[in-house]
């Protein structure tokens, strides 16, 4: 099978360089919450930190929803 013409993969001597970049994890470490914003998780009693208009709990996952249905 033939490559198509002018589709060369990047190699060492071209001139187009990859950019790799690392990846986060989104179920990394939650920001702390501040002193004057806190609230503790219904479920499981940790220090939730608040998200837009959510509050979450970084242990069990518990989140507030955002209008207090």
């Amino acid at each position: 099978m033939d490559k198509a013409p002018g589709k060369v993969p990047p190699t060492v001597s071209s001139p187009h360089k990859l950019v790799v970049k690392p990846v986060v994890s989104a179920l990394g470490p939650a920001p702390p919450a501040p002193a004057d914003d806190a609230m503790k998780c219904e479920r499981c009693g940790a220090d939730m930190y608040r998200m837009h208009a959510v509050w979450r709990c970084p242990s069990c996952r518990f989140k507030t929803d955002c209008c207090g249905w």
